[in-house]
């Protein structure tokens, strides 16, 4: 009798299991999965070859939350035979199984390693259910350990299978996820819109355990954000769904995190009711140390806030003791571990599906030996290579930098040579346009002496012009001077002259030639002797220039002209 019971289960249990593969523990009563394991345990001695792989999978699985080191035992002997069967879904499936047992027990470097080799057999086999649970998996491994962004990206993956299969209660889940990182990266606001798609969703389901979750995450993040009358409201609400289910770990988490909300508004009573509901909760709890030590963290900051120094300070230190104990340094020296493999970021592009190579285990590390002496000369004759380079280069850039300087040198040399030559010849230029100027006064004055002598007077005529011819002795050789002070203007004040001709292409050739006699700083009296007009014309062309130029009255003209 107890053999027909036991094949009809067997039976019952081989045709549910395509069902089974599109769900997991989470989406199941925990009384429920406990009434399957005691079946399944009693199944287990006596089922053969495929059937005992189904089973050891799904004990396996069952045991995550109940006992993880029951996971890895049934995980890997399911691996095992699934190896040895080739059977390659199973075999994925009792990688993840082995991933959950890891990562439950904190040893989050063996976690990632099993969870990536079931994402590469998952990819090839491309059940979508699969796939998006392991991808998942390792997003809740990362966010355990603190790699936010990365744990992103995997649970967005799982979430375009979601959408993909149109898996409306696993889409709410995969928002709930991304809500709770971005919550954990401080943009609570990005996080509120996801929880709020996630609640729209499960209310369809009424999964209350799951409902009750994603309305205590945005009373936590409504309280980050200090918008405390909201944060009560959804905390009281998922506080009386878990009254309803009597579920006391998640009760205990909503208290204190009421308690919060209340000692940050400055209600220190209803914090002190708050926290003793909670410790007599705590009590009746087996698995509540993380628990007692956030409650014994909220009752310190309560004491110090209600002026009790001495209480403050006893749960503080309690608070740190429960912490040193939970957060062992073997824990720490896991989570560095991980990171280091994290950082590396290889696992995923070096792991591939194992095998039983037992006999090729001589032969690899004969080849690692002999890799390894090859890379240390191939090493050492790369750095001898490096070393000879550097020299090489250090000395031609050695030469190089003398050759510059040097180089440097001889252009300095020349440019400050042709700066005294050119400040040399312009010098020349303004005495040659001084003594134009002079000369054409001397000229004028010359003039002016002839005018006034008296012709009527011959013996006084005589005396005069006499005089005159000594004290003009000179010959006027003007014409010639102005042509050679122009001519140099051009060659000293080409740059000049190309300069403002191509910026005021209006200007005419009169107002050119004015403008370099202002350059040179020559008075209005000297250019108008050089140019032989008078000292009115000369004002009336400085302030047509002015005007071309489109100079106010505080515009300094000589400046402006040295600035083209």
């Amino acid at each position: 009798m107890n053999k027909i019971v036991i094949l009809t289960l067997s039976l019952i249990f081989v045709m549910g299991i395509k069902v089974c593969a599109q769900t997991n523990i989470w989406d199941e009563n925990p009384i429920d999965s406990q009434v399957e394991l005691d079946s399944l345990l009693v199944m287990l001695p006596k089922a053969q070859t495929e059937e005992k792989l189904l089973l050891l999978n799904r004990v396996a699985e069952i045991y995550w939350t109940i006992d993880p080191n029951k996971t890895i035992e049934y995980a890997s002997q399911a691996l095992q035979l699934a190896v040895s069967l080739e059977n390659k879904n199973q075999e994925g499936l009792a990688l993840i199984n082995l991933c959950q047992g890891y990562l439950f027990n904190d040893y989050y470097d063996k976690a990632l390693q099993y969870g990536l080799q079931s994402l590469e057999i998952r990819k090839t086999i491309g059940n979508p259910y699969d796939l998006a649970f392991t991808w998942r998996t390792l997003g809740w491994l990362y966010y355990d350990i603190g790699y936010f962004d990365k744990a992103l990206k995997y649970h967005e993956e799982a979430l375009a299978l979601h959408e993909e299969i149109g898996d409306q209660q696993r889409i709410a889940y995969s928002y709930n996820s991304i809500g709770l990182i971005h919550e954990q990266k401080g943009d609570c606001k990005l996080a509120l819109s996801y929880f709020k798609k996630s609640l729209d969703l499960k209310r369809v389901f009424n999964n209350k355990h799951r409902i009750a979750e994603t309305i205590k995450n945005m009373g936590v993040c409504y309280r980050k954000i200090n918008e405390f009358d909201s944060a009560k409201v959804y905390l009281d609400s998922a506080l009386q769904i878990t009254n309803q289910i009597n579920d006391n770990h998640n009760k205990v988490y909503i208290l204190n995190e009421l308690a919060i909300v209340n000692l940050e508004s400055g209600d220190f009573n209803t914090t002190y009711e708050l926290l003793n509901d909670s410790e007599l909760i705590l009590e009746t709890i087996s698995d509540n140390k993380e628990l007692i030590l956030e409650h014994n963290r909220i009752k310190s900051d309560y004491y110090q806030a209600v002026g009790n120094y001495k209480a403050a300070l006893d749960y503080y230190k309690a608070y740190t003791e429960g912490s040193s104990q939970i957060f062992s340094s073997n824990k720490s020296e896991k989570l560095t571990e991980m990171r280091v493999l994290y950082e590396a970021e290889r696992r995923e592009s070096e792991i591939k599906l194992l095998e039983q190579q037992k006999n090729l285990e001589a032969e690899k590390r004969k080849g690692i030996l002999i890799g390894s002496v090859l890379l240390i000369i191939i090493g050492i004759l790369v750095i001898v290579s490096l070393r000879n380079n550097i020299k090489k280069n250090k000395a031609i850039y050695q030469k190089n930098q003398r050759l510059s300087e040097e180089k440097i040198k001889t252009q300095a040399l020349l440019q400050e040579n042709l700066e005294h030559k050119l400040e040399f010849r312009n010098k020349e230029l303004t005495n040659l346009a001084l003594f134009i100027s002079q000369r054409t006064s001397i000229y004028k004055d010359f003039t002016e002496s002839l005018k006034s002598l008296n012709f009527k007077d011959l013996t006084q005529l005589k005396k005069e012009i006499n005089k005159l011819i000594k004290d003009y002795s000179f010959k006027f050789v003007r014409n010639d001077d102005v042509k050679n002070f122009h001519s140099n203007i051009e060659t000293l004040q080409s740059d000049f002259l190309f300069k403002i001709k191509n910026k005021y292409p209006h200007l005419t050739n009169k107002d050119v030639q004015l403008a370099v006699q202002v350059k040179l700083k020559l008075s209005s009296k000297e250019i108008a002797n050089i140019n032989n007009i008078s000292l009115n014309s000369v004002e009336i062309g400085r302030h047509r220039l002015r005007k071309k130029l489109g100079l106010e009255k505080k515009d300094n003209l000589v400046n402006f002209l040295e600035n083209i």
